[in-house]
């Protein structure tokens, strides 16, 4: 009897330990920002292997969320569906949000962590180079966009530029390797030489037309997030790291320049 006693208190504690412990685990597994990432040589990478991601952005967000006690759960996801995500307030933070007006209504920004300078760039066929040499000869040309990218204002606010949009990178080059445009305006030249080269197609080139551009590095956080609470003190140890010389440690050790201003 005494037996079957202490075996139902220890059976009636077991439960009072483990009820305790939940809103405990609870609480430390509430402190997670989801992030979205996505294939953006050489900032961001994504190996198709194995599904792992490498970037001084993941490190940097990263480190910065764990001193002020949160973790980052990260979703691959193409650009477009992550500025949905971040109006509707499905995901916290998204690395690499060009900052705009229209967005800061629904997204508030970390950061900048850095200035980049980068030439924008207009891809054709191989040997096609002269079909564009200023600005308005985009006007005779049927030009490849990236759905919700941002490029530079002229060419944003311009509807009389025949535009034909597509989801992502890897699309868009299928798209211009069938020729459904004459050329793609291009923010991010890695990204979508490594698409052509994926596909096997070599045979391009870029316009003499480019566009000098500079690009303030951001966070961008949903407003609707859980955790927009979070913000002001995220920022504040994103500004250290800048100001101290983390990121550029960190980007240092991935053989980038941050290029900071």
């Amino acid at each position: 009897m005494y037996f079957k006693q202490h075996l139902i208190f220890l059976l009636l504690l077991g439960i009072a330990v483990c009820s305790a412990l939940v809103p405990a685990f609870a609480a430390v597994e509430s402190k997670v920002l989801y992030a979205h990432f996505r294939h953006r040589p050489p900032e961001m990478i994504v190996d198709e292997r194995t599904m792992t991601m490498s970037s001084p952005l993941k490190d940097i967000i990263e480190e910065a969320a764990e001193k002020i006690g949160y973790r980052i759960h990260w979703i691959i996801s193409p650009f477009a569906r992550s500025l949905h995500d971040l109006q509707v307030g499905k995901v916290d933070i998204v690395p690499r949000t060009i900052r705009t007006p229209e967005r800061e209504t629904f997204a508030s920004f970390l950061g900048p962590i850095s200035t980049q300078t980068r030439d924008i760039l207009f891809l054709v066929k191989a040997g096609e180079e002269s079909s564009i040499q200023v600005y308005e000869d985009l006007y005779k040309l049927s030009v490849g966009v990236k759905r919700q990218t941002i490029y530079f204002e002229r060419f944003n606010d311009d509807t009389a530029i025949h535009k034909i949009d597509s989801i992502d990178d890897e699309n868009m080059a299928k798209m211009f390797i069938k020729g459904r445009f004459d050329t793609m305006i291009i923010l991010d030249r890695a990204s979508i030489e490594y698409q052509l080269n994926k596909l096997g197609f070599h045979h391009f080139s870029y316009a003499k037309y480019r566009q000098m551009n500079k690009i303030e590095n951001y966070f961008g956080m949903s407003r609707k997030s859980a955790h927009f609470a979070a913000f002001e003190s995220l920022n504040k140890v994103l500004v250290e790291m800048v100001n101290t010389g983390r990121v550029k440690e960190i980007y240092d050790f991935y053989g980038l320049s941050a290029e900071l201003e």
